[in-house]
């Protein structure tokens, strides 16, 4: 009898994703794009989902590439768990590949920003859209997915919010706009061209900027200033920055829209030469 392929169930599942037909809650469209990219890159080369194919395909991926090996693995897993779900999978696979689950062997290479060096970014700024990017991300906290779903419609200047609607796990958040950043949208809108959508960020071609081009922008940006910086960076230093000054951690957590307030702690970088000025004055 001929052993069934499982590249043939990839859409189904990708389908079952995006409408939470595993686990109860649908995937954001960014995780549903990673998880085709590097499921889909296997299922080409393998057609079937077993534990030696997953161990020949990371033996053939550096183990310094960790964040490529983690995101291939956590795709498969998924995958697995939806052919288990339908019966098309026996449920032993999950516990065979756990041994070669990847592990981090090097610290993460964690890239932020302080106050002086976004200073310094927005004073190389040459268009209102790319000072909006680096207030907007540094203000606010958004990923860079996030940034670039976000529509005009979506902010509320009277009462001083803006609605992101495609965050992670398909949540939906409102977040806090500053004079700072009012202006700075303001200033974007009364320069950006009249187009059919109503996408905030645009690119060259008039089109809704996605986290490629915004990541590009952002180290283009970087390199005329001689610091380096991405959009993840951003949003650590809207996490560092705010709790340096004292904003409550709890504040910042819903924020960025973090279901554990480990995570948002984790994005805090306070340096030590930071926390020994801060220690001179501290008395009781």
């Amino acid at each position: 009898m001929r052993r069934k392929q499982h590249v043939q169930y990839f859409k189904p599942w990708l389908r079952a994703l995006e409408y939470g037909l595993l686990g109860g809650r649908p995937y954001s469209p960014d995780c549903l794009r990673l998880y085709a990219q590097y499921a889909g890159k296997f299922l080409e080369k393998y057609r079937v989902l077993s534990v030696e194919n997953l161990k020949d395909v990371l033996l053939h991926m550096p183990v310094v590439h960790f964040a490529k090996r983690q995101k291939l693995f956590a795709a498969l897993n998924c995958f697995a768990r939806y052919l288990i779900q339908e019966g098309h999978m026996k449920p032993g696979y999950l516990e065979a590949a756990k041994p070669f689950k990847p592990k981090r062997h090097l610290p993460p290479r964690k890239i932020t920003v302080d106050q002086q060096s976004i200073e310094k970014l927005l004073t190389v700024c040459l268009t209102s859209l790319d000072r909006l990017i680096i207030i907007l991300l540094s203000q606010t906290g958004l990923r860079a997915g996030e940034a670039g779903a976000l529509k005009i419609s979506d902010i509320n200047f009277e009462k001083k919010f803006l609605t992101v609607r495609h965050a992670k796990w398909g949540k939906t958040r409102r977040v806090g706009i500053s004079p700072k950043l009012t202006v700075a949208i303001q200033e974007y809108l009364a320069e950006r061209p009249l187009v059919e959508h109503d996408y905030l960020l645009m690119n060259r071609i008039h089109q809704p900027i996605d986290r490629s081009g915004l990541r590009q922008r952002l180290e283009r940006l970087g390199i005329r200033a001689g610091i380096p910086v991405h959009p993840h960076a951003l949003r650590r230093a809207f996490v560092t920055i705010n709790a340096n000054l004292g904003r409550p951690l709890v504040m910042l957590q819903i924020a960025c829209g973090h279901n554990d307030i480990a995570t948002t702690r984790s994005y805090c970088m306070t340096t030590e030469d930071e926390v020994i000025q801060a220690m001179t004055g501290w008395e009781w």
